[in-house]
């Protein structure tokens, strides 16, 4: 279990929790949401002891392991590194099944471990923890490093785990098949949704619509009861002077709320459009017969004007290499031919240039001279950078930050072939869907190469596999993901029919409240006419006590509203509880 009591997270000027408690019981499936700096790899490194300025506590049971206590490694090879935890039979069969799964083959196993990529090594370092006998893991950004196999082998892994997870991952299809608890960083607090993926972005869409409707409200509340307790005491009989301090207490109370209400904070989208290339010939670009040393043979294919092409493959087979022959980087058998009029840009080249002095501001700026400021923040905004977000230093911005700035820069360059090799790594969700939103809304062409399935699947047209060092087309993505069956939404709902009445009988209060202030407001209307009426009553005293004997009955009638409008207001706070 892991236990989150009062804790507080702060980072000088900014403050990434404020006073949360929490708890996560033994075999959860979470997921940790959070935009970029948020806190979220801070929270998880807090749980493990690795950060310890906080305040409150944080308590676990059992062994916790984090994917990044294993920076460097106590053995020379793979198979050993394993060995040293596989201590049972179970265990050494299980090892030869991870070092496969993960793409190792077996002439791997013995390989010096200095000789592994950084990428390699983080995959050997994940298998590793499901030899480790833990309660609990703790995995940050674990598809970073994995081709679509891999994240399917890994996810297979996660199936048969019987302790608990939690999972930081900007992958939508990886967290839709793994988690079942969505825990999402925002404004300083955990918001805790309990159910599927698709589930927690429909209640997440739910309480930001709730909100918006809460706070109108209560501001439409604000000026009623302001209105109300300035006519009260207008009036100035003793029982309305009453009713007008019972008004103003209620009216601090509503205020005072609105002061430390925590709000959900919605990503503001701004409505900036990507701006569109020129158009090229129908062919935008040939390739064929594409050679290079063992890694690719005979790789042939052709873009056309539109296409938005994926090309698929496990890590190692060869699909960064196409993209460097492509730029020019690399020399070898086979032809690249450009059609006519065709800009081509290469996003990797924008990250490396970007200035580690200049701001966010700056770097957007370069590409929009002439452009008013506002217009340079309301199109830096559409790619996450809001507000004081803008004034960041290159320096101070995250992998997954350098790389949807380096996309917002090169779309203002207007190419009309677009080039990415594994643009979501280091993203968090929000980023990878203005990455994506910015995709489908380019009009030029596109070659993609991603592990993200879902960003894939709503982006591209076009599918290509590389297997066996060649370049196959296929018509849908799904005949390169492995088989498996689609698991059902699992949505938690305690005690259904018990939410079901109360959610009806809040809805009949709301309603009956509605048509009492409606009342009120007739009767505060009548009042105004009668009011009216006795100053043109004259010297008619019969006419002025009618008239005076009316006006009381009418506040009467107020008075009881008030009443039951009140009471029916405490019923409504009961249920909501």
């Amino acid at each position: 279990m892991i236990v989150l009591n009062n804790v507080s997270l702060h980072f000088p000027g900014k403050e990434l929790l404020n006073n949360v408690s929490l708890n996560i019981s033994d075999g959860e499936k979470v997921a940790l949401i959070g935009k970029n700096g948020s806190g979220k790899t801070t929270l998880l490194k807090a749980i493990v002891g690795e950060f310890k300025e906080y305040t409150g506590q944080i308590n676990t049971t059992g062994k916790v392991v984090y994917l990044d206590q294993y920076r460097t490694f106590s053995s020379n090879t793979p198979y050993e590194y394993y060995m040293e935890v596989a201590d049972t039979p179970e265990k050494e069969r299980l090892v030869r099944s991870i070092l496969k799964g993960f793409g190792f083959e077996e002439e791997d196993w013995k390989r010096n471990l200095s000789t592994f990529s950084g990428g390699e090594k983080t995959r050997l370092q994940i298998g590793r923890l499901f030899l480790e006998e833990a309660d609990f893991i703790l995995l940050d950004e674990p598809t970073n490093y994995l081709d679509i196999a891999g994240i399917h082998f890994l996810k297979n892994l996660l199936k048969s785990f019987k302790g608990g997870y939690i999972i930081i991952s900007h992958d939508r299809s990886f967290l839709r098949d793994t988690c079942e608890r969505f825990l999402e960083i925002n404004n300083g607090k955990i918001w805790d949704f309990r159910m599927g993926f698709d589930a927690y972005l429909k209640e997440r869409e739910s309480l930001i619509l709730h909100q918006k409707r809460s706070m109108k409200n209560k501001q439409r509340e604000i000026e009623r009861l302001k209105k109300i307790i300035e006519r009260y005491r207008k009036w100035g009989r003793e029982k309305f002077i009453k009713q007008a301090k019972s008004k103003e207490k209620i009216l601090q109370k509503i205020l005072e709320e609105l002061q430390s209400e925590v709000i959900f904070e919605e990503e503001t989208k701004k409505n900036v459009s990507i701006p569109i290339p020129e158009n090229t010939g129908y062919i935008v670009l040939n390739v064929k017969g594409l050679k290079f040393l063992n890694i690719i043979d005979d790789v042939t294919f052709t873009v056309y004007s539109g296409d938005k092409i994926a090309i698929l493959g496990p890590n190692g087979s060869g699909k960064s290499t196409i993209l460097k022959f492509i730029s020019g980087k690399l020399k070898g058998e086979g032809l690249v031919e450009f059609g006519y009029n065709v800009k081509v840009e290469f996003l990797d080249q924008f990250v490396e240039e970007l200035d580690e002095e200049n701001s966010v501001f700056e770097e957007i700026a370069n590409e929009m001279e002439m452009q008013p400021d506002y217009v340079i923040r309301a199109y830096a905004g559409r790619f996450g950078f809001k507000g004081e977000d803008v004034f960041k230093t290159i320096s101070e911005l995250s992998g997954g930050e350098r790389q949807i700035l380096a996309l917002a820069k090169v779309l203002l360059k207007k190419p009309n072939l677009l080039i990415l090799d594994e643009p979501t790594n280091h993203m968090d969700l929000e980023t990878v869907e203005a990455l994506e939103d910015a995709l489908k809304e380019y009009k030029g062409s596109l070659i993609l190469v991603s592990h993200d399935e879902e960003l894939v699947k709503n982006v591209c047209n076009r599918y290509f596999i590389l297997k066996d060092k060649k370049l196959l087309e296929v018509s849908d993505i799904s005949q390169y993901e492995p088989k498996e069956e689609k698991k059902e939404e699992k949505i938690i709902n305690t005690d259904y029919e018990e939410k079901k009445r109360r959610k009806n009988r809040i809805k009949k209060l709301k309603m009956e409240i509605e048509k009492l202030n409606e009342e009120e407001k007739r009767l505060l209307k009548k009042i105004d006419e009668i009011d009216l009426k006795l100053l043109n009553v004259g010297s008619d005293y019969i006419k002025a006590m009618e008239l005076s004997e009316e006006k009381e009955k009418l506040e009467e009638k107020i008075l009881n509203l008030l009443q039951k409008i009140d009471e029916m207001e405490k019923e409504i706070k009961y249920l909501e509880i």
